[in-house]
């Protein structure tokens, strides 16, 4: 199994300088150097071996801590597979996603206590050099494990230092679950490949991280737009500096433009949009952060990576990646998208004159009417410009064929009212693509990292 060189190369790490910081957990008060870290790794590594399946699996839903990243190391130098579970995934997803991994125990808590799975199948047969499964939902909704081999792990991380300019001199602010694939690779890929501290915070009282990015010498933050979007409401830190935080990355969700500027006005950095995929890694950045980079532009492609557009109407089209960081596939159910160094992603995209990638939604998502092709995030973009909303989704409306149209539903204050949004709306968008219902809601149902739960919406 795939994982070992991973943990060998933080053990080089460990040898070269081990008392430099490897994780400053701010919230239970713990300094680990790269020594400590390798002495809790040698303390977990016994309850990880233990809890392995037939296929070498190790299924672990812990918060954010060395805990964590002490037994995904554990389970790499033990010849094992992690599988980082979403701290936020309820009991009953989590059997169901273990029945079809073949895995009999779960490992839950920073105590790693011991969850038995009852009614396990057999197990898939994984890729050989298999490093991680990571979980996604993917277009279905449905939740599904992603084999990401060592070589496309360690190729992921790379493309995003590389990008972005990270090294072994900065500290990572960590407040994305770290089982995301997002945080996995920015801040776990990081520290274990170049050294790069990470500082784990999971308190997400504004004043309270204000002032941890001030005292702790971070200098990134790889972030998600709803928080963002507090921080930049809030007026706990007036308008000074977040310390000597330097990067703030945007991922997980789109980043609308009004927050991205508010967030500048009032800190002084403007926030980079990040796109990727689980099935890929990073796919592109927001390189020169400048305050004209249109709503819905995710920048241009990662070193490294090549993007084009299939089947390609009017310009848009659904994004090809290629890459040394795509997986080796999905189990237990493949999805037959995913090739060598190949990722044929569920989104649709244009790309502009600058090589810059600009996200139109997903495959299925565009609607038809009256004959036009109308994606519905043209639409949201326009509503969220409307001074007072603070959040847009629209989706296909019809009460009959001749009535057919879109239905927004939007959150916004006392002062947006129906009138409101549908002169903007007629103002920016033919008449085909202003939405015949409208609803006003204080809020939008999104999860922690700002992603919309269309089943509660």
């Amino acid at each position: 199994m795939g994982g070992e060189a991973l943990a060998a190369r933080f053990e080089e790490l460990h040898r070269a300088a081990p008392e430099t910081l490897a994780v400053l957990d701010v919230d239970g008060g713990r300094t680990l150097t790269r020594e400590g870290l390798a002495r809790l790794v040698d303390s977990v590594a016994g309850a990880v071996r233990a809890a392995a399946s037939p296929a070498r699996v190790v299924a672990v839903q812990a918060p954010n801590g060395p805990e964590l990243i002490a037994m995904v190391l554990a389970a790499w130098r033990e010849g094992l597979v992690p599988l980082p579970i979403d701290r936020e995934r309820g009991v009953g997803e989590i059997e169901a996603l273990a029945r079809g991994l073949g895995i009999e125990t779960v490992l839950r808590g920073a105590t790693m206590e011991r969850h038995r799975v009852e009614g396990v199948s057999t197990p898939p047969d994984l890729p050989p050099d298999v490093a991680v499964l990571k979980l996604t939902s993917g277009s279905t909704g449905e939740p599904r494990a992603v084999a990401v081999g060592e070589d496309a792990l360690a190729s992921g991380v790379s493309q995003i230092c590389s990008t972005m300019g990270i090294g072994p001199d900065d500290r990572n602010l960590t407040t994305v679950p770290l089982a995301h694939s997002y945080a996995f690779d920015n801040i776990l890929g990081t520290l274990v490949t170049l050294g790069t501290p990470a500082v784990l915070v999971t308190d997400l009282v504004p004043r309270r991280l204000f002032s941890v990015t001030r005292g702790t010498g971070v200098t990134v933050w790889p972030a998600v737009p709803l928080l963002l979007d507090v921080l930049s409401r809030s007026g706990a830190a007036g308008e000074a500096p977040l310390g000597s935080l330097r990067l703030v990355i945007s991922a997980g969700a789109p980043l609308a433009a009004a927050t991205r500027e508010r967030f500048a006005k009032r800190f002084h950095l403007r926030p980079r949009t990040f796109y990727g995929a689980t099935e890929c890694g990073g796919i592109a950045f927001d390189r020169e952060g400048t305050a004209d980079v249109p709503e819905g532009c995710v920048g241009r492609p990662l070193d490294g990576v090549s993007i084009e557009l299939v089947d390609a109407e009017d310009g848009v089209g659904r994004i090809h990646v290629a890459s040394a960081s795509v997986a080796a596939g999905t189990f237990p159910v493949a999805t037959g998208e995913i090739g060598p160094g190949s990722l044929l992603a569920s989104d649709l995209g244009r790309l502009d004159g600058e090589g810059r990638l600009h996200l139109l939604g997903r495959v299925g998502e565009f609607v038809k009417i009256h004959g036009h092709k109308v994606h519905p995030i043209e639409v949201e973009r326009v509503l969220r410009a409307i001074p007072g909303v603070r959040d847009a989704v629209v989706v296909p409306w019809a009460r009959s064929r001749a009535s057919e149209g879109l239905r927004a539903v939007v959150a916004a204050g006392d002062e947006v009212d129906r009138a409101t949004i549908v002169r903007a709306c007629e103002r920016a968008l033919p008449s085909y693509k202003v939405p015949r219902s409208i609803e006003i809601r204080p809020e939008l149902p999104r999860n922690e990292r700002g992603k919309l739960e269309r089943s509660r919406l």
